[in-house]
């Protein structure tokens, strides 16, 4: 084994991987040539692919998780959910691997992965409190919220936005229209 392979370094290069190649790329053999090691040097990290596979959407998530609480910082009310949105939509630009990574982890989940998607869906119900949604109606909320970014995000990486506007304010603009319809529902 190379001198210096940590289990964050293999990590680090199967999302390395997953970014720049997309998740079905995300194999041992190409993990331990990005490496410059043989594939049975890995069994040192990993079990196997699905181990690793799980581990780099642990890491994944977590980030995640970390760039949505970094964007609630200091907002609350509409803005916290038009921040927070952005940054989750950003997140898939930037690294579009990982994010398949966290939607295609096999089952059953890390026990690390659904604590920090639970993290997440904790702070989007907390974002949620100001609007006066009673528990599981804020469930449906974030629900909705999540499909939106999901989906425009999703929308936008096979380049299904063709019109000229910004995408930037047509996502700012349609989370305002579905806060504002939350605000309404309520009162």
């Amino acid at each position: 084994m190379r001198a210096g392979i940590k289990p964050e370094i293999v990590i680090a290069a199967a999302a390395d991987i997953a970014d720049s190649k997309g998740w079905d790329q995300v194999t041992l053999g190409n993990v331990a040539g990005q490496l410059g090691i043989k594939t049975p040097s890995l069994y040192n990290h990993v079990e196997g692919l699905t181990d690793l596979r799980q581990k780099l959407a642990v890491y994944a998530v977590r980030l995640l998780r970390e760039l949505l609480n970094d964007a609630a910082i200091g907002q609350s009310g509409k803005q916290s959910l038009i921040e927070v949105g952005n940054s989750y939509v950003e997140f898939v630009r930037i690294h579009p691997g990982l994010y398949e990574a966290i939607n295609r982890v096999a089952a059953p989940k890390p026990p690390e992965f659904d604590q920090a998607a639970e993290q997440i869906l904790a702070l989007f119900i907390r974002l949620m409190q100001p609007f006066g949604l009673p528990a599981d109606e804020a469930v449906h909320a974030v629900r909705g919220l999540r499909s939106m970014v999901h989906g425009f995000a999703s929308l936008e990486s096979i380049g299904g936005f063709q019109m000229p506007e910004d995408l930037q304010e047509s996502l700012s603009k349609a989370i305002t229209y579905y806060v504002e319809g939350l605000s309404k529902h309520v009162n």
